[in-house]
């Protein structure tokens, strides 16, 4: 059986650059979207540096394209191109 996306949240638009990074809502489970033109590279960091697990990676993402990122709460989603996202969940 196929996963169905359940959206938790309304899509919001992160602007370039870390001073806009958002949580997302406290999400877990981020629908990102590149919408921007160019390829982008979506970051996700820990805004206090104190858990055991560092939270911060980025992965690249070209134009026109969906990635859905797994991260805890308090962790943030930034780009150094313009993106969307979204709070979602999983089920089947």
């Amino acid at each position: 059986m196929a996963n169905h996306t359940i959206i938790l949240g309304g899509e919001i638009a992160i602007g370039a650059g870390i001073g806009n990074s958002s949580t997302v809502g406290s999400a877990t489970l981020v629908r990102v979207h590149n919408d921007s033109g160019a390829t982008a590279v979506i970051s996700v960091t820990d805004p206090t540096g104190s858990n055991d697990y560092s939270g911060i990676g980025s992965i690249t993402m070209p134009n026109a394209s969906t990635e859905y990122i797994e991260k805890r709460p308090s962790y943030t989603v930034w780009s150094d191109k313009n993106i969307r996202a979204a709070k979602v969940g999983f089920t089947n």
